[in-house]
């Protein structure tokens, strides 16, 4: 995905969190200060996972891309792409994050790396 992309995305998604936080307080007059923070942090984690899983994909998939033999942590062997693959990590709110990118398998001693590199 490319920059303008990623920013119009995150951007729109910026939007609908700050007219639903809008709308909550609508309808919470008597929140308390807590409570308004406690629905910012909750619904700003939703972008702040958007961010993360974006920028993560977009730049890994770069790294693979442009790497003239990416080479294994544990015995510099070269890794042998073997086709991406997605896995499902948590931010430290606890919101789910999938990245999807290359795994790799060292030719040598058989190590699988995800992300490679």
């Amino acid at each position: 995905m490319k920059r303008k992309e990623l920013q119009a995305g995150w951007e729109g998604l910026s939007d609908e969190i700050m007219a639903g936080m809008a709308k909550w307080r609508s309808q919470h007059p008597k929140a308390s200060l807590r409570e308004i923070e406690g629905e910012i942090d909750k619904r700003l984690s939703e972008l702040r996972a958007r961010m993360i899983t974006d920028t993560a994909n977009a730049s890994a998939s770069a790294k693979w891309e442009k790497a003239d033999g990416v080479v294994c942590p544990e015995c510099g062997a070269k890794l042998t792409k073997k086709g991406k693959k997605k896995r499902v990590l948590l931010t430290r709110e606890g919101r789910e994050i999938e990245l999807e990118r290359e795994y790799g398998v060292c030719v040598a001693c058989g190590l699988g790396i995800f992300p490679p590199g």
